[in-house]
């Protein structure tokens, strides 16, 4: 029989060109996200929550606040190899069956769609939670398979027909079950995923399959034009993060200006620092819960009330702005308005010995000393192996403000057992042990140990300040 002269389809011939190429999108996805997390160690580590979100993590008060790149950017960011690795395996094997079905113009209108959808999801329901990771997108891919092969079979080969349809129902339902049931999940993410990829898979069909032109011996296939909106979303999302980014940076080194000038007790020019910190980023509460600390010193109490509401504005989860605006109402006599403040705190975090830790640090940072304390003894009691609190403790005792809570010898025996628990590898314990020997007037010790902290971090400028101050006061 005579080849047909008209255009036929070729996908069931073997000796034409075979109509499934590499995986583009899925390859290049999984290149830039391995950049992106190379980016993140060299910007100060992967699990580090401030350089998550100086690179675009999905956080509620800053979407909300028009920083809407943070709805593309977490799905390449991760926290940890582990994350990375996970997530990175199971997307290049779903994101690999689906893009060859769909092409790689429709496959990354689906990723990138899916990942804004579980992104969204995320924001609705965890006002207050940093998110990162490709989850969401890669299980909107899973939710496009399900679509897919009930909606559009025949567009599935036959050999990989096992895993499209309700076939990869199981695998979906365990990772939000898993998402449930494992602390620190953004699980909503994963739903968010889900619905997208489904929503987008009945939106956007499959591809028909290329057809080859007898006449011309040439392969017309499917126009990949699609391809242009993903690309245009994520080029100008990290266009955004870097600005974004580079901006962040000037408002760090601000806002540690500000800090050094605050502990040198020149506090109009720390103010200023934080003032001008706040309006390079605008949505960032930490400015104004530095503006509101140094208020509450100042007794300026309604400008402290104003800068921690102001902080809440940008950040309504934000704990030490919760509680700095609770000490600021229990000095202005609303006793009420304090306690609840302090509970909503309370009542978030979690009951162990790491919770209590951080808590009394929030309780510290705004001098909340008598609350910070009780939390402090209460995380040793838990664990009295947690050299972080007998540091944190011990720093307290030796620096506060306060005479009432200022304990020369118990921070020097709290700083001793931190150093030691640590056996003198810590620059951190070992300059609160300095600090602690000055506390106690004991100056040529406090030297002495400081020049051990300038040895393992000699590039610190606090400890070097510190050692300024302990040198002037030995006479020397």
């Amino acid at each position: 029989m005579d080849q047909p002269l008209a255009v036929a389809s070729f996908e069931h011939d073997p000796t034409l060109p075979q109509r499934r190429p590499r995986p583009v999108a899925t390859l290049i996805i999984l290149a830039m996200v391995f950049l992106v997390f190379i980016l993140e160690i060299l910007a100060g580590g992967s699990t580090n929550p401030d350089v998550l979100q100086d690179l675009g993590a999905a956080y509620g008060p800053y979407i909300r606040g028009g920083e809407y790149w943070r709805l593309v950017m977490p799905m390449f960011l991760h926290a940890g190899v582990l994350h990375l690795s996970l997530n990175s395996y199971v997307l290049y094997i779903l994101g690999g069956l689906l893009e060859r079905v769909y092409g790689y113009g429709r496959f990354a209108c689906l990723y990138v769609g899916a990942g804004i959808g579980g992104s969204l999801l995320s924001i609705w329901h965890s006002n207050d939670v940093v998110a990162v990771g490709a989850s969401g997108a890669i299980l909107g891919i899973a939710g496009a398979m399900v679509v897919t092969g009930l909606a559009h079979p025949g567009a599935v080969p036959p050999r990989w027909r096992r895993l499209f349809g309700t076939r990869i129902l199981p695998f979906v339902i365990l990772e939000l079950i898993l998402g449930a049931l494992i602390p620190r999940i953004d699980n909503w993410a994963h739903l968010g995923g889900v619905v997208s990829g489904m929503l987008l898979a009945f939106a956007i069909p499959p591809p028909p399959p290329p057809e080859y032109d007898y006449i011309s011996e040439t392969v017309s296939r499917p126009s990949e034009a699609m391809v242009v909106l993903p690309i245009a979303i994520v080029v100008l999302s990290m266009v955004a993060t870097a600005r974004h980014y580079r901006v962040s940076l000037a408002a760090e080194h601000l806002l540690e200006q500000g800090a050094r000038f605050h502990t040198l007790r020149q506090d109009d020019k720390a103010a200023a620092a934080w003032r001008e910190a706040a309006r390079l980023t605008p949505a960032d509460e930490r400015p104004h819960e530095q503006l509101g600390l140094l208020y509450l010193d100042e007794k300026r109490i309604p400008d402290a009330i104003h800068e921690y509401r102001e902080a809440l504005h940008f950040s309504p989860g934000s704990p030490r702005a919760q509680l700095g605006l609770a000490r600021a109402y229990r000095e202005s006599g609303d006793l009420a308005k304090s306690r609840e403040l302090f509970e909503a705190v309370l009542s978030k975090n979690p009951p162990d010995a790491q919770g209590q830790e951080d808590l009394a640090n929030l309780c510290a940072e705004v001098k909340l000393y008598q609350e910070a304390v009780s939390h402090y003894r209460q995380a040793l009691r838990l664990d009295s192996k947690m050299a972080e609190t007998y540091n944190n403790l011990a720093w307290l005792y030796a620096t506060s403000e306060d005479p009432h809570f200022r304990n020369p010898e118990q921070a020097l025996e709290l700083a001793r057992h931190a150093v030691e628990l640590t056996q003198w590898n810590q620059a951190t314990y070992i300059d609160t042990l300095a600090e602690a020997f000055y506390a106690n007037r004991n100056y040529a010790e406090a030297v002495r140990v400081q020049t051990k902290a300038l040895q393992l971090e000699p590039e610190k400028p606090e400890y070097q300040d510190h050692m300024d101050r302990y040198r002037k006061a030995a006479g020397g």
